[in-house]
């Protein structure tokens, strides 16, 4: 197990001045969500998303914002919104795919023969 950070219950855990992490279970949260709540953030922070263990990513933050301590911590909790919010979309995406793909295929061939 790579749980080299005494990563606890608390999600979110100050390794040193300046760097972060967060916990993020990988039953809810797929890399595709985490990797675009990362993007979003990125002119605040330099990220490092890893698996710690078999259930959870850790997204590691480093600030690139000095000494406003609670800026950072209320970036990296906008950040877990911004999360939920990317998840959201992404399993509207997954669920809606086959709309999608029929409203497409309406829209650029619409005298093509049903199948």
């Amino acid at each position: 197990m790579r749980n080299e950070f005494n990563i606890g219950m608390e999600p979110i855990q100050k390794l040193e001045k300046n760097k972060f992490v967060l916990r993020v279970n990988k039953a809810i949260y797929c890399k595709e969500a985490i990797l675009a709540a990362a993007y979003k953030f990125g002119n605040f922070f330099y990220f490092n998303i890893d698996s710690i263990d078999l259930d959870n990513y850790g997204v590691f933050f480093v600030s690139k914002i000095e000494n406003d301590e609670n800026r950072v911590n209320a970036l990296i909790n906008e950040f877990c919104n911004e999360l939920i919010d990317q998840q959201i979309r992404f399993n509207l995406d997954k669920s809606n795919s086959s709309i999608k793909a029929l409203i497409i295929k309406k829209a650029f061939f619409p005298f093509q023969e049903n199948e």
